[in-house]
């Protein structure tokens, strides 16, 4: 509908005007909406204004919004149909129908008073003077002064005044070392290890005296920190709206971390995920060694020439394989006798490719010219082993195949005849030099095609990857995608360091597998025969923080340059 808004902002004010054109009128607080009035006594989105056919021409409706209530015509009211001359009250703004063009509405909208005048009265209503409450200035001062005498001298002197020598010298050793007993009283306690460069540079964290410390200032250093919801209208809901950086983090209370561990800190909510907003899907979670759901794995699923990565509950099948479009069999390079390679025979382990990154929270990519080219060489003429290909270009490696043949048949240093002649050809009429460039041009395809053959379809490329021939003539081989290296745990850290007592072996079963697709991560029935949550005699204590971090951040891919 056609609507046609007359604004005045102040009482008297000439109004100024706006052409819409909406299905309905969304009136609200919020800035999403159609008409946007700054009163917090209006909802984000309070009211809605359709257009509803007549017989005598169009009428307009009026709907409240989530069971609030508007003043129609000085009536309060759920809903209500207009007419030209109706008035609607919302806060200090008063919507007004008056008459339009045909097929279009005319709303006045006017600001009855200003929001600084209504604060002020309201201000002035409320305050109360000293000599009302019953105290004058001076009694107040007098009566402030001799408490702050009392709290902060006499109390602290209070053990020395009244205990004998012993006794406080006794309560001393309760006491930080070289410090008066009077500093148990004002001093907040020892700062934290994670703060000790800020001991002495208060106004870091406090910015305004007797004021508690905001998240600009923690959000000042710690920057930036990813939020625990991944959706941003969860902010402004229950139990994150409101929330600050000091309801879990609290200095002055030891010198470990500030990180919360015990498990409440995460339970509180996730006991009962009925109390969280729908949208967040939270898992029902009480703890660790009972009620933890089975983990969940994002793994790589191949859509024609790309990868997506899905979410997989680890007790569904499906969650067993992931397509990464190599093909690369653990049990064959982890045989016990060691493997036949170039210079003799080579005895893998897990850590001769999977080697961990700087700061040991994962591992770097896997790279064919660091971890495999030893083994597996990229040669192609054994009469000129020094010759490599390059990795990943196919187009590329068959101009070199090409190219190294060709210059061989100019320099005259091909073999006599390609064996397909049967080691003897048909000498042609005339002189040898003019019949030398085109046998020797044979030669060099032929040569060329069998290299190229026995490349991408018998060795080299075919031991690791999906190769198809469906490309065009002058390049016809096509090597299948290969997945991004991308953590499998993306909702939790495993920190591989601090499992170094462990072997491989111990935890993921490489020996045993066959199939590049194989997914060699354990279950959680797996962890629990290690971790629990207070941790018996022969278990480590193991709170939601070891493995989970509150502030999320999105799902870590390769480094950039890793291999595709």
């Amino acid at each position: 509908m056609k609507i046609l808004l007359k604004l005045s902002t102040q009482p008297g004010a000439p109004a100024s005007e706006r052409q819409l054109e909406v299905a309905s009128l969304r009136i609200g607080r919020g800035a999403d909406q159609d008409l946007v009035l700054n009163d917090p006594r209006i909802a984000l989105a309070h009211a809605e204004l359709r257009e509803q056919p007549g017989l005598l021409g169009p009428r307009y409706r009026i709907e409240a919004k989530a069971k609030l209530s508007l003043l129609v015509n000085g009536g309060p009211t759920q809903a209500a149909t207009l007419a030209d001359g109706d008035v609607v009250e919302l806060g200090r703004y008063r919507l007004t129908l008056v008459g339009g063009s045909q097929g279009e509405l005319s709303l006045l909208v006017e600001e009855r008073y200003r929001g600084t005048e209504e604060r002020g009265s309201r201000r002035a209503a409320m305050r109360l003077s000293l000599a009302e409450a019953g105290w004058s200035r001076r009694r107040w001062a007098w009566g402030l002064f001799l408490l702050v005498l009392a709290g902060g001298l006499l109390l602290p002197l209070l053990p020395w005044l009244t205990g004998s020598k012993q006794g406080v010298m006794a309560n001393r050793e309760l006491l930080p070392s070289a410090r008066p007993g009077a500093d148990i009283v004002w001093n907040a306690g020892p700062i934290s290890d994670s703060h000790h460069v800020l001991a002495n540079d208060c106004v870091a964290c406090h910015r305004k005296p007797f004021e508690p410390v905001r998240d600009a200032a923690c959000r000042d250093c710690h920057s930036p920190l990813g939020e625990h919801p991944a959706e941003a209208v969860a902010l402004q809901q229950a139990p994150f709206l409101g929330q600050q950086c000091t309801d879990c983090h609290r200095e002055h209370n030891g010198q470990m971390g500030l990180s919360p561990r015990d498990n409440r800190a995460c339970t509180g909510c996730h006991a009962d995920p009925a109390r969280l907003p729908p949208e967040r899907k939270a898992l029902l979670v009480k703890d660790f060694s009972q009620s933890h759901p089975p983990f969940s794995l994002s793994l790589a699923r191949r859509e024609g020439e790309r990868f997506v990565w899905k979410e997989f509950s680890q007790e569904r099948p499906e969650a067993r394989h992931q397509d990464s479009g190599l093909k690369f069999p653990h049990q064959t390079h982890l045989v016990k006798q060691g493997i036949d390679a170039p210079g003799g025979v080579k005895q893998l382990d897990c850590g001769d490719c999977h080697q961990p990154n700087a700061d040991r929270s994962g591992f770097l990519p896997v790279r064919m010219e660091k971890h495999c080219a030893d083994c597996h060489r990229l040669d192609f003429d054994p009469a000129a082993p020094e010759r490599e290909l390059p990795h990943g270009k196919p187009a590329e490696v068959v101009r070199i195949v090409r190219d190294h043949y060709a210059a061989l048949a100019l320099t005259g240093r091909p073999s006599p005849a390609p064996a397909a002649l049967g080691g003897s050809e048909r000498r042609l009429p005339g002189p040898a030099a003019a019949n030398a460039g085109p046998r020797n041009l044979a030669w060099a395809e032929a040569r060329a095609d069998a290299a190229l053959r026995d490349v991408f379809e018998r060795r080299t490329c075919f031991y690791c990857h999906t190769v198809s021939k469906d490309g065009p003539a002058a390049s016809p081989w096509r090597i299948a995608p290969v997945a991004d290296q991308r953590l499998a745990l993306q909702a939790s850290l495993f920190p591989h360091s601090r499992h170094a007592s462990e072997t491989c072996a111990s935890c993921h079963a490489a020996q045993t597998s066959k199939q590049a697709e194989d997914v060699l991560l354990p279950d959680i029935a797996h962890c629990r025969d290690c971790h629990a949550d207070t941790g018996a005699m022969t278990q480590t204590p193991s709170p939601c923080q070891s493995c989970h971090s509150y502030h999320q951040h999105p799902p870590t891919a390769a480094p950039p340059g890793a291999p595709r």
